[in-house]
C-alpha cells in the first residue's frame, strides 16, 4: 500500500513537469546587446503589435504579476500586425518541437519593413 501511494504519487508530479521553451532572435544593435538573445515563450499571456516599431509580450508571473518583454523592431507599415502575426507563428513553431530542443532558432525571413524592401530587424529586447 505504501510503495503503490509513493509511485502514484511520483507519476503525479511527473504529469505537471514541463518543459521550458525560447524562441532564440538576433538582435542587430551596436552594443552588448546585440547577437542572438533567447525569449521565454512559457506564461505568455498575450502578444501584441504595441506600434510600427515594436511588439510587446506579457508574462504572467504570479497570481496578479505581470511582465512585460518589449522586441523594438525596424517600421512597419500603419495598422499593419505583421511582426506580432510572425512572432506568434514562430511561438507556435517552437511549442511544436519536441521537449529535448528547448530553444527554437528563428532562421524564418522577417516580414518586410514599411517601404518593402528589406526584412525588418530587431533593434532590442527588454523586459519590465
Amino acid at each position: 500500500m505504501g510503495c503503490f501511494f509513493f509511485v502514484s504519487l511520483f507519476f503525479l508530479t511527473i504529469k505537471f513537469l514541463t518543459m521550458k521553451k525560447f524562441l532564440k532572435l538576433y538582435v542587430t544593435n551596436t552594443d552588448e546587446t546585440a547577437g542572438y538573445r533567447l525569449v521565454a515563450i512559457d506564461g505568455i499571456l498575450q502578444v501584441l503589435q504595441a506600434s510600427t516599431t515594436s511588439v510587446t509580450i506579457t508574462y504572467s508571473t504570479g497570481i496578479s504579476d505581470t511582465d512585460v518583454l518589449t522586441i523594438t523592431h525596424s517600421t512597419i507599415a500603419a495598422n499593419a500586425h505583421t511582426v506580432r502575426d510572425f512572432i506568434v507563428d514562430q511561438i507556435e513553431a517552437a511549442l511544436q518541437t519536441s521537449w529535448q530542443t528547448p530553444v527554437y532558432t528563428v532562421e524564418a525571413i522577417f516580414p518586410d519593413n514599411a517601404a518593402g524592401t528589406a526584412p525588418i530587424t530587431i533593434a532590442g529586447i527588454a523586459i519590465a
